[in-house]
């Protein structure tokens, strides 16, 4: 036998005579996890206080985002402004929806 003779894959001649194996059919794509029903948001602005820290619950509406529809909680979260708060998912790195704010009482001690 020559190079040029030489089966491919360090496969003997006699390897090559053999018929082949089963077929084997690729497992399928997993079932997407159900996405969950949309969680309400607030229906009127939430009034923040200046230089207040509030207890948070938010959502991701990101589609196709695992946290997407999902209430999650931040315990702390600082309004500077009393104007403006917001939460970034860290999942999509999308601004999430704030749902409810709580004021803290008390106030943690500034350090």
């Amino acid at each position: 036998m020559s190079i040029e003779d030489t089966p491919p894959n360090n496969t003997s001649a006699e390897d090559m005579n053999d018929p082949p194996g089963p077929i084997v059919e690729p497992d399928p794509d997993p079932e997407p996890q159900p996405v969950p029903d949309p969680i309400p948001g607030p229906t009127e602005p939430i009034p923040y206080e200046p230089q207040t820290w509030y207890s948070i619950t938010w959502t991701c509406r990101t589609a196709g985002c695992p946290n997407e529809n999902q209430e999650l909680s931040a315990p702390e979260m600082y309004s500077n402004d009393g104007k403006t708060l917001g939460v970034f998912c860290g999942r999509c790195n999308k601004k999430g929806t704030i749902l409810t704010a709580t004021k803290l009482d008390p106030q943690p001690e500034p350090e």
